[in-house]
């Protein structure tokens, strides 16, 4: 059996974490589509004359938004994880092979940097909407449930 070049190797890592990347992609995409079609349906539940008759549908709406959120969070952690797996495998890669000096980029030659993805600054600024997402879809319904019990019994 042949054993795969640096250049196979770095191209299968790449492959890998361009195709994490689309997951995450899907993933924040499923997130953004459930919360505005749960959104919608509060919003016209908002504008309702009698509203405190509708106020459970409401809640349920809220539960499920932020039940939603809670369950998509697992999905988007898990390929953080694996895209930070794979980038530090590429970056060890790219410190030991001569072959692939040309195609490194400086963070990529920083010793220590395939231990420390973690405090790669791009890197993590690249993910932030998909990992703090589902916790500001979170806050959001959360507010929503307060705003909803404050119109229903403070200002009536």
């Amino acid at each position: 059996m042949d054993r795969l070049s640096d250049l196979e190797k770095l191209r299968f890592y790449r492959d890998e974490v361009k195709h994490e990347f689309n997951l995450l992609a899907m993933r924040s995409t499923i997130l953004v589509t459930c919360q505005s079609f749960l959104v919608v349906p509060f919003a016209i539940l908002q504008t309702v004359a009698g509203f405190r008759a509708v106020l459970v549908i409401v809640f349920l709406i809220a539960i499920l938004g932020v039940f939603v959120a809670l369950v998509l969070r697992e999905p988007i952690n898990a390929a953080h994880r694996t895209i930070n797996k794979w980038l530090i495998k590429q970056r060890g890669l790219m410190q030991v092979s001569e072959e692939l000096a040309d195609l490194a980029i400086d963070r990529d030659m920083i010793p220590g940097a395939d231990a420390e993805i973690d405090k790669d600054k791009d890197h993590i600024r690249s993910l932030a909407f998909s990992r703090l997402s589902p916790w500001a879809f979170c806050i959001f319904w959360i507010a929503a449930v307060v705003w909803s019990v404050i119109r229903a019994y403070v200002l009536n």
